[in-house]
């Protein structure tokens, strides 16, 4: 059986892999001997046909029951119309195979049912199966079925793999998760992952911008960022890796600690994106997109199969925009490719290699500016959200990166399933920045803003693979899927910078003068190389005991090093951590549609650095508790309510035995506790929503600094309170047959500015709005995010730092399929 396993070890890994050749070798082979490992457990497991589908399907027509059979199982059924004609089934409900489900339906019927692999079935009356005369077939698929790993039908999704690497009904994970369909976010004229994340509970950002999405926040912490369950690089500097809306099919977010399945990362939640992927069905789409500061956007989605035999499947999608940024002369220019290849190897097998591409060519979206001017009072006046604080002659941010990887599966029953995913990430950045680091203390007008300039050219390349084996079977009246794998990440960071004060500038005459390269003449830039590695293992099993209560237990072990090597000073310290986590949760199916669920989760995230006695510090540690309800009785309605606390604690703090006051100890702690409540509804044909509220309060509930006690964080925006309500109407018949609007309204409340809490930054209301018409085989839209162009301030670290949200956005596309 051809198997990509060993493409890992011919996999280039550039001039970060090569610099080490013996860290690589030991890591190629970790790797290799993991896969080993995973394909050995399950060539010699006990084979059984257990695929267990959960099924509901009421008394009606034969051929009904059968297609939703098809539907539900995600099998292909071929029958004759006319073998089926006047007959009817049985009701059926709960947990069966796709043959024992086949059997109970046709039972009584006189038909029998014939097997003939590849998930296809076929029925036909007993007569006929004898002889060779058969009647014309009728051929039912499961094309409307969702998966897990793929698109969604509208705006409710049914079913998850973030929370537990295994395709599962979201009604039965014992998290919170939203999930936010593609068919949704392009309805609101979202034109990033940040902006899509808008109208989700617990969730708040400064707003979206041109450089990166960082500035996210779930449950009061910065978000973990996966790709297809891969981490992306994690960076700094604004560096961060881009991925654009329109390469997704979905995007999960999974609210609380993950440790247990991802490895290291903040206790907040973590936000998974789905890929498009190459489908069998022929897609053929042409984009094209215009909207203020100028902007023209063209983008293509092409996908199918190959050959005849459909064994080969393509996708290839793609960007180019040319756009003004919305003050300094600055374009917003990106270039974006995508292509996807996947092979059927055979029945039970599957490769899809992957790459993308991005190039980025820009400048910030906003501007640091103080307090004093913006939400506090100024004896100049009021500070406009337009100013340009930089430097014309010296800005700029220029990013590229690329990736390559493959999905690997092989199924060798109705048991045993690996998989192997794997990729490789480069970025690299350019970024010459000039910003505002409050009002100039020389100038008693207060008119004027110090500003420094700085330069940062960081370089990561970083090595994700993931390695899993899964069984799933049944015991009696007790279902299992049980998940082993081992994790391997690499990654390095080259980082350049250099930071040096400029020129002030005058906030309301500002005069914008010849940048002066001289500032940097007697700066020390910082020159150094950091690579991060970490192995986990992790063991998970979904258990269902009948049809109420569905249990899931989860445990991982994770060894973590860290190197940092300062290529000026010519030193280099090398750190490492371990750390045990694990979850778990309960959901009781009580029927209807309800499922109240509870579940405790840990995380761990390494801390470098040490103390004042040179002892390194320990990985912070986060554990959450949440319980809640989802409601969830059709593939039209899902409501989740939840309640949640969570710590982290081993936070750093001031070290106040130490006279100097430049160390610390981690002896603080954070907590975030709240309720949220979202729903994503269906209606009608016509009518859909979508509607949330979240309360979250944040404190250092433990830290050595006086004024930040039982005070909430001010690095990250944490607003208490969030509401947003989106509806969308279609008409249907008549004239104007697809013609539809949309409006939504945001809410976001006060929060506090400074670290004691003293500045308070008000809340905002912002209202949005959409037209769309659709035709045979076109998509006309209108959207308008911010429709009144209310000026507000997001956010501020203290009061030299605020940042103003975005402006009014317009957008017209017109959608061409074939």
């Amino acid at each position: 059986m051809p198997c990509p396993f060993g493409i890992l070890l011919e996999t280039h890994y550039k001039e970060d892999f090569v610099s080490r050749p013996t860290r690589r070798s030991s890591l190629l082979r970790l790797n290799a001997l993991a896969a080993a490992v995973l394909l050995a457990t399950s060539a010699y497991a006990q084979s059984g046909k257990f695929n267990l589908v959960n099924l509901d399907i009421p008394a009606e027509p034969l051929d009904k029951a059968l297609t939703t059979l098809a539907r539900q199982s995600g099998i292909q059924i071929l029958f004759a119309s006319e073998a089926t004609r006047a007959r009817m089934s049985a009701a059926l409900k709960g947990s069966y195979t796709a043959r024992e489900a086949l059997d109970k339906l046709l039972a009584g019927s006189g038909l029998v049912v014939r097997e003939q692999g590849d998930k296809t079935y076929t029925v036909q009356a007993a007569d006929a199966a004898r002889s060779d005369n058969a009647l014309p077939t009728v051929t039912v698929t499961a094309d409307a079925a969702e998966s897990a790993y793929g698109p969604v039908n509208g705006y409710v999704a049914t079913r998850t793999a973030s929370a537990t690497k295994t395709d599962t009904p979201l009604l039965e994970t014992p998290q919170s998760i939203s999930i936010i369909p593609r068919e949704r976010y392009e309805a609101q004229g979202a034109q990033s992952v940040n902006e899509a994340l808008r109208y989700s509970a617990g969730i708040s950002s400064y707003g979206a911008g041109t450089r990166s999405d960082w500035y996210t926040v779930v449950r009061g912490f910065d978000p973990n960022v996966y790709l297809d369950g891969l981490a992306l690089p994690t960076t700094i500097n604004l560096a961060s890796w881009r991925v654009d809306p329109y390469l997704l099919e979905r995007i999960e977010v999974l609210r609380g600690p993950a440790s247990v399945l991802y490895g290291q990362g903040q206790p907040g939640g973590t936000v998974n994106m789905v890929s498009k992927l190459p489908t069998a069905t022929p897609l053929h789409e042409i984009e094209v997109q215009l909207g203020n500061n100028a902007r023209r956007q063209l983008a293509g989605d092409f996908g199918g199969a190959i050959d005849e035999d459909g064994k080969l499947l393509y996708r290839f999608t793609g960007l180019v925009r040319d756009s003004n940024l919305p003050f300094g002369p600055f374009k917003d220019q990106r270039l974006l490719l995508a292509p996807s290849l996947t092979m059927k190897l055979s029945h039970d097998t599957s490769l899809t290699l992957q790459a993308t591409y991005l190039r980025d060519r820009t400048n910030s979206s906003d501007n640091f500016l103080p307090a004093s001017g913006t939400i506090l009072p100024n004896p100049n006046g009021h500070l406009s959200s337009s100013l340009f604080t930089g430097s014309p002659d010296f800005d700029r941010y220029e990013k590229e990166q690329w990736s390559l990887g493959y999905l690997f599966e092989h199924r060798f029953d109705d048991t045993w399933t690996v998989r192997q995913n794997l990729r490789y990430s480069h970025l690299s950045l350019k970024d010459y920045m000039t910003y505002g680091v409050g009002l100039d203390d020389s100038d008693s007008s207060q008119s004027s803003m110090s500003r420094y300039a700085g330069i940062a050219k960081p370089d990561y390349g970083r090595l994700s693979v993931d390695n899993q084996v899964q069984a799933q079977f049944r015991t009696g009246a007790i279902e299992q899927t049980v998940l082993a794998g081992v994790d391997v990440q690499r990654q390095r960071r080259h980082n350049w910078e250099a930071y040096a004060l400029t020129s002030s500038l005058n906030l309301y005459h500002p005069v914008y003068t010849a940048f002066d390269w001289s500032i940097f003449d007697n700066v020390t830039p910082e020159d150094s190389i950091s690579i991060q590695e970490q192995v986990g293992l992790y063991v998970q099993d979904q258990v269902k005991l009948g049809q109420r209560w569905v249990l899931t237990g989860s445990l991982r072990r994770d060894w973590a090093k860290t190197t940092n090597e300062d290529l000026i000073a010519s030193t280099s310290t090398t750190q490492k951590d371990s750390a045990t986590t694990g979850r778990l949760g309960a959901v009781y199916l009580a029927g209807g549609g309800w499922a109240p669920f509870v579940s405790y989760s840990t995380s761990f995230m390494p801390e470098l650095g040490t103390d004042r006695f040179g002892n390194a510090f320990k990985p912070t540690r986060g554990r959450q508790v949440e319980a809640g309800v989802k409601y969830q009785p059709d593939e039209k309605t899902a409501i989740t309510a939840a309640l949640f606390e969570i710590r982290q604690k081993n936070v750093t703090t001031t070290d106040l035995s130490d006279p100097l006051g430049t160390h610390y100890v981690q002896t603080g702690e954070v907590r975030s506790r709240g309720v949220e409540l979202e729903a994503a509804l269906e209606l009608s044909r016509s009518l859909k929503a979508v509607a949330s509220y979240s309360y979250t309060e944040v404190k250092n509930t433990q830290t050595n600094d006086a004024s930040a006690l039982d005070k909430t964080p001010v690095d990250i925006p944490r607003p208490r309170h969030l509401a947003s309500l989106w509806l969308d109407y279609t008409l249907r018949g008549g004239q104007l047959n697809g013609l539809g609007m949309g409006a939504g309204v945001r809410y976001v409340g006060n929060a506090p500015g400074s670290a004691d809490n003293s500045l308070n930054v008000p809340g905002y209301t912002l209202v949005d709005a959409a037209l769309h018409y659709d035709l045979p085989q076109w998509r006309l839209s209108l959207t308008a995010s911010n429709l009144f162009d209310k000026e507000y301030v997001s956010g501020c670290y203290d009061a030299t730092r605020c940042i103003y949200g975005n402006g009014r956005t317009v957008l017209a596309t017109a959608r061409y399929r074939w």
